[in-house]
């Protein structure tokens, strides 16, 4: 692969593939060619690396090494070497052995065109050498949670007892991290193990359900120590109550929570890295007026508190309670749960009686469809005391009206509500980028794209449309951008590459103007290499100009540490180097011509969910070098792992 990407008139490749060899220049020991290069791939057995040192070296002499000299790459650092002893500004061997950090290793030699004195080249000697896997550190952490055991060739990792080893092979999950029930009116529920850490890679869930009737009150005590984030929230490991409360991580107890329900459902998820002690929560129930409604005692010689409350009869007569170990009658009101909310794109009906709102009382929503549905499955609800009913509807997402697919760079014109999510961005200097519609109100897109727009007004956003030059569209407003808080405008770093954009006002949804997908947290949403995903967008095509027409083309998913392996040995215009993160993952296809390229920035990337048929957005268009070149793949922010940042910002900004 190496050998493709040098265009030299004198070139010539050699593959070594044995566990050990020698190599030497062209006509050695006698005085090497000018206008000569050679490569030399060097791959052993993965498992292993390469040790390579030179017994013989006699170069040409320039500055950093411009005329002749031998390149290593496969290194930690890449190195240029000429000369016959090191200065300050060049680079010989000498006595330095030289080891790769995987199983490959690349050596170039080149000579210029002419040479005014005698240089005889080098020899040089490689051999392979086992791995100590054991030693290495990803992201600053040990190859195992646990334990990590070396052989020849390889590694295993084991774990201790109370754990199980993770599908990675690396990570120790808890066993004792499984969904737990609690229905006793009081008790305490903690984190596996603490006050000892935490497993990684769990995901638990705990369920409170009392009596109707009752409230459940959280209180989070001794110490609370979950991994955080100093510019994010919540992106590691989270807790969470229900779906109205959190997620909470740090080191500060949060507040006692009173939940305002007797069904209570907390989890607790973690990722891959970290040593955190976790939570404790003790919780208590308040009221034990199941069947009774609101209790509003009026009298002012009812002034028992606690004792009075253990008397009452769970009887209601003539709008009266009655107390028959007390004797006394009070007057008491029914709950009652008030006129329910309007929504939008939504009816509601009275199912008791019309306008009956009072306890036990139901009521019922309906959406508007095809392109609406309930956030929640429960559309039917009842007025229980405690009870605070809060309804949402959530417009379909991820459906198509056109479902045949042809097999951008090289792509194909997309046909009327074929890519119904697709959004149009133009900033206030006419740069054009793209976006993907979240819900009704909402547009997802790269930072790059939007990081220096100033004023939100002027972005303009265009729905509904193939030709990007069509008067039929539908026009909408930013009434806010959020741009990631990890992200650094430098056009060199693109890590935490990522931006919402909410609207002024909803857009109507329709065959041409629907939401994609958000994955959801299953394992079965994360991107894996040699999956098949759909780009699309308005971008450079292989004539060098932006299309007038939406364009869409099917690409794969790339191994990960190929894609690292071959943005490692590249650099940006300025020379610093470009970095591949676990938050991006690449992609492309076999051989060249389908591509994203400039224009296409902010794009969706999207995938269809085996099991509900819906297309997720799975990437967002971010970076690359030259467009459609075999062998070179555009980059792409991994969405999957900003879940919880893009629904705290819309939960928080709505």
């Amino acid at each position: 692969p190496w050998c493709k990407m040098a265009f030299f008139s004198a070139l010539q490749c050699i593959l070594l593939q044995k566990m050990y060899g020698q190599f030497a220049s062209p006509d050695f020991p006698n005085v090497y060619p000018n206008n000569k290069e050679r490569t030399w791939d060097i791959t052993v057995p993965k498992g292993y690396t390469i040790r390579l040192y030179f017994t013989y070296f006699n170069l040409e002499l320039s500055y950093l090494c411009e005329y002749d000299y031998v390149k290593v790459c496969g290194v930690s650092r890449v190195s240029r070497l000429c000369g016959q002893v090191s200065t300050d500004t060049e680079e010989a061997p000498g006595n330095k052995t030289y080891h790769s950090v995987d199983n490959t290793l690349t050596v170039t030699f080149r000579s210029d065109y002419s040479n005014e004195k005698q240089f005889t080249g080098f020899e040089a000697f490689y051999a392979a050498e086992d791995m100590d896997e054991c030693k290495l550190l990803v992201d600053g952490e040990p190859l195992c949670d646990h334990y990590c055991h070396n052989y020849l060739g390889g590694y295993y990792c084991s774990c201790r007892v109370g754990y199980a080893l993770h599908k990675d092979k690396r990570t120790c999950t808890g066993e004792s991290c499984q969904s737990q029930s609690f229905t006793k009116r009081s008790g305490e529920i903690t984190s596996p193990n603490y006050p000892k850490a935490y497993p990684k890679l769990s995901s638990c869930s705990y369920s409170i359900r009392v009596e109707e009737g009752f409230m459940i009150i959280l209180a989070f005590v001794e110490t609370f120590n979950v991994e955080a984030h100093p510019e994010a929230l919540c992106p590691y490991d989270a807790l969470k109550v229900s779906w109205q409360y959190g997620p909470f991580c740090g080191q500060t107890l949060p507040p006692k929570i009173e939940t305002g329900s007797n069904a209570v459902d907390i989890t607790f998820t973690t990722d891959i890295s970290g040593d955190h002690t976790g939570w404790k929560i003790k919780y208590t129930t308040r009221g034990g007026l199941s069947g009774l409604g609101f209790l509003a005692i009026q009298k002012s010689s009812c002034s028992l508190g606690d004792r009075f409350l253990m008397f009452i009869s769970r009887e209601i007569r003539e709008g009266r309670a009655f107390f028959p170990f007390l004797f006394l009658f009070v007057n008491c009101l029914v709950v009652n749960c008030g006129p329910p909310e309007d929504i939008d794109n939504g009816t509601v009906t009275y199912v008791t009686r019309p306008e009956v709102t009072t306890y036990k009382a139901e009521i019922q929503y309906k959406c508007e469809g095809p392109f609406y549905s309930m956030k929640e499955k429960i559309c039917i609800f009842k007025c229980l005391v405690f009870i605070a009913i809060l309804i949402s509807l959530l417009s379909v997402c991820g459906t198509r009206t056109v479902t045949s697919l042809l097999r951008i760079y090289g792509g194909k014109r997309a046909k009327p509500g074929e890519l119904p999510w697709q959004v149009l961005l133009t900033d206030e200097r006419g740069r054009a980028g793209g976006g993907s519609l979240l819900l009704d109100n909402w547009v997802l897109t790269a930072a790059h794209v939007v990081a220096d727009q100033r004023n939100p007004l002027s972005l303009t956003i265009k729905m509904g449309l193939l030709n990007k030059y069509s008067v039929h569209y539908q026009q909408a407003w930013a009434e806010a951008i959020f741009v990631h808080e990890g992200y650094k405008n430098d056009d060199i770093n693109f890590n935490n590459d990522i931006a919402l954009i909410k609207l002024k006002h909803k857009v109507p949804i329709n065959a041409n103007i629907t939401p994609i997908c958000l994955p959801g947290r299953e394992a079965r949403f994360q991107v894996k290499t040699d999956e098949m995903g759909l780009v699309s967008g308005w971008g450079k095509t292989e004539k060098g100009l932006s299309s007038n027409y939406l364009l869409y083309a099917e690409l794969t998913v790339t191994d990960q540490q190929k894609c690292k392996n071959l943005y490692a040995n590249k650099q940006a215009a300025d020379g610093k180097p470009l970095i591949v993160t676990e938050n991006m993952f690449c992609a492309g296809a076999e051989g060249e011509g389908k591509d994203s390229c400039q224009g296409d920035s902010g794009g969706p990337f999207a995938f269809l969910d085996s099991q509900t048929k819906k297309w997720v957005i799975g990437g967002i268009v971010s970076w690359g070098l030259e467009c459609g070149v075999a062998d070179q793949y555009g980059v792409y922010t991994n969405v999957y792992n900003y879940i919880s940042w893009i629904q705290n910002t819309m939960v928080n900004n709505s």
